[in-house]
């Protein structure tokens, strides 16, 4: 007899709950994923994956609700048809006809656990990648709508395309516009900025989808044979090279960050072990590694300069770069700066930058001052050196005709490669080495400076993610068994429509207990607070939803 009174009530739970959970999930799924379509305009394809790698992860959420739905319902009803008189009057306790939820409860405890620390993570990661797409968010709203609108701050990047070609990364009919808005001064270190307007007009352009050393995603445009036009005080949108060909670098914002939830419950111990497995502290330290690299030139170049030589360790192609001063130092970027000026201050050579190929020298430029440092390339996405002139330059061209020589305010040659022993240094150093003990590879106080404060802030915010996501994900779990025991006690005491009222009733903790997880998780996370207020506030809910089953089934068990 019990077994069949089990089966028919566990055949009622299971259904309840299917129909509930499907309604519920398809609702939350195109609910989630409405903001990506209407924002990026995703492609038919693009829009099913993102669905198929939401629908899991919904159904974290949704099971519990719709187990603790399943629970009140078919146990009122139960209730309200006089099953539960007649059952009691065969001798079998109300206890004992709660089982088949409790099991229920328990297998929705295991499954919730499952999605949320393994299957979940994985499919956040590759819902993650459809949405930062960045050739889809570009080509999408280009061939809808012909024209694509990047808006930062005070500035707006438009882009028109009579004819979008995907396939070969080509734009034909272009208009560019960047227009900058004027910017007054917040502060008495601050200058403001004067506003304009920069278009260029072109047959026909190229796209490129890039990358710079901090995992940024970055657009560059190149427009065939421009036509330009400068309206106000804009030279140019950001990062244009002045060059016989336009360059136009475009920053994109990051519409997807690393998050703790992404993360594997193996994951999760992995990365609070070692903080540098997270992409954002990854590519922190691979800056600093940057500027160490920095260093480690300047330190070479000045060195050669105080020995009386010039540098010669540069090279770009089939050119080599020699460079001589009379006196260099290195200033807080750990860039090489070098002057005219000797020691004493009296006046000495120019700053003189020799460019050979193939042993012959087909360059030659002076100035009082100077700058050596290493950059991130946004073009070649490499690490390269810059060399900079600037005051009254002359420039010296040596060829088969005889040398001409011509002046400018300012001379610049990039996209010259990292020396090699410099490169090598850098590449030596692992990031867990860097991170555990900075003053065994430099003595840049802002390179260590910079480290510390990745400890003590950000470093110190990820632990508590960490460890808030791992609490929070247990909890949650506990949970789902205690809220689906309290509807089905509830819907055995509630009768006739008012299982209804104990469906309220019993979502009223749970919701309860979703804010304190929360808020509990925040407060972990926030390094200014401490950490066992956070976790007292996790759990706190768990306990006090554990109370509250405890008192009722000691009701139940009254009757």
């Amino acid at each position: 007899m019990l077994k069949t009174l089990y089966g028919y009530l566990m055949r009622d739970l299971l259904r309840v709950t299917l129909l509930t959970l499907v309604a519920l999930t398809l609702l939350m799924t195109v609910l989630a994923i409405l903001q990506p379509l209407r924002k990026w305009g995703l492609a038919g394809t693009q829009a099913l994956l993102l669905f198929v790698y939401t629908l899991p992860v919904v159904l974290s959420f949704t099971l519990p609700v719709a187990t603790l739905f399943a629970a009140t319902l078919v146990y009122g009803r139960f209730s309200q048809d006089n099953e539960l008189l007649a059952s009691r009057a065969s001798g079998v306790s109300t206890l004992s006809l709660i089982k088949p939820a409790l099991l229920l409860g328990a297998g929705v405890t295991v499954i919730s656990l499952t999605l949320s620390n393994f299957v979940a993570p994985n499919l956040n990661t590759l819902a993650g990648l459809v949405k930062s797409n960045v050739r889809e968010f570009i080509y999408q709203p280009l061939k809808r709508k012909g024209y694509i609108e990047l808006s930062r701050e005070n500035t707006k990047h438009i882009i028109h395309a009579d004819v979008v070609d995907a396939e070969n990364d080509t734009l034909h009919g272009v208009v560019y516009a960047y227009i900058r808005k004027p910017r007054q001064a917040k502060g008495p270190n601050e200058r403001p900025r004067p506003g304009g307007v920069f278009l260029a007009s072109a047959a026909g352009a190229h796209l490129g989808f890039l990358q710079d050393a901090n995992g940024n995603a970055r657009l560059l445009i190149e427009p065939v044979s421009p036509s330009i036009i400068r309206v106000g005080e804009t030279v140019g949108p950001p990062e244009t090279p002045e060059a016989e060909r336009l360059r136009i670098v475009i920053p994109l914002d990051r519409e997807v960050d690393e998050k703790p939830s992404w993360y594997s419950w193996e994951d999760l111990l992995r990365t609070l072990k070692d903080p540098s497995r997270h992409g954002e502290i990854r590519r922190r330290l691979g800056q600093i590694k940057q500027w160490i690299s920095s260093d480690v030139l300047a330190d070479n170049l000045i060195v050669a300069l105080r020995d009386g030589g010039g540098y010669r360790g540069l090279q770009k192609g089939d050119e080599t770069y020699e460079v001589r001063a009379e006196a260099g130092s290195k200033d807080d970027q750990g860039s090489a700066v070098l002057s005219a000026r000797k020691p004493d201050g009296t006046e000495g050579e120019p700053v003189t930058v020799t460019v050979s190929r193939q042993g012959k020298v087909t360059e030659r430029i002076t100035a009082p001052d100077g700058r050596v440092s290493i950059t991130w390339s946004p073009i070649t996405r490499k690490p390269q050196v810059t060399i900079k002139l600037t005051g009254d330059v002359t420039v010296t061209h040596e060829g088969p005709s005889g040398r001409r020589q011509h002046r400018e305010t300012q001379w610049a040659r990039g996209e010259i490669a990292v020396p090699p022993d410099v490169r090598q240094r850098a590449d030596q150093i692992e990031l867990i080495d860097l991170y555990e003990d900075p003053a065994r590879y430099t003595r840049s106080k802002r390179i260590i400076a910079s480290i510390d404060y990745l400890k003590k802030k950000r470093i110190s915010r990820l632990e508590g993610a960490l460890i808030a996501e791992m609490h929070a994900r247990v909890a949650y779990g506990l949970s789902c068994f205690l809220m689906v025991a309290m509807g089905a006690a509830l819907g055995t005491i509630f009768r006739g429509g008012q299982f209804i009222s104990a469906f309220v009733i019993s979502a009223v903790p749970a919701s309860l207990v979703i804010a304190l997880l929360l808020m509990g998780k925040g407060m972990v996370q926030n390094p200014d607070v401490e950490a066992a207020y956070g976790l007292a506030c996790i759990w706190g809910g768990i306990v006090a939803l554990l109370i509250a089953n405890v008192l009722i089934f000691l009701h139940l068990a009254r009757k």
